[in-house]
């Protein structure tokens, strides 16, 4: 089975409601972390340029990949500077450390 890591960076006001849409589409395990940064278009007007944002990143199935961005964009998206990014990244190994097995999730 092939995996990949979703990664999305997204607005704070976005968390609570992905999260329920998510475990809707039966998306389990999710990392969901505060960050903070700039984009393509800094406030270069103020004293501190980064935003706070959500880094959310998920393990998830290849076939299952379109369906969660797809959700996450849908969410995410108001048509705002700021909305956030989503990116899929390849995954070669995946192991659980309770069981110091290679697993898939």
């Amino acid at each position: 089975m092939e995996l990949k890591c979703v990664v999305a960076i997204v607005r704070p006001d976005v968390l609570e409601v992905l999260e329920r849409k998510l475990a809707a589409i039966h998306m389990h395990g999710i990392t969901a972390t505060r960050v903070r940064g700039f984009g393509t278009h800094p406030n270069l007007f103020a004293d501190d340029w980064t935003t706070e944002h959500i880094k959310i990143e998920i393990f998830a199935r290849a076939e299952d990949v379109e369906a969660l961005v797809t959700t996450i964009i849908d969410i995410a998206h108001v048509g705002a500077v700021g909305d956030g990014v989503v990116a899929v990244l390849p995954l070669d190994r995946f192991f659980r450390i309770r069981t110091r097995s290679e697993a898939t999730p």
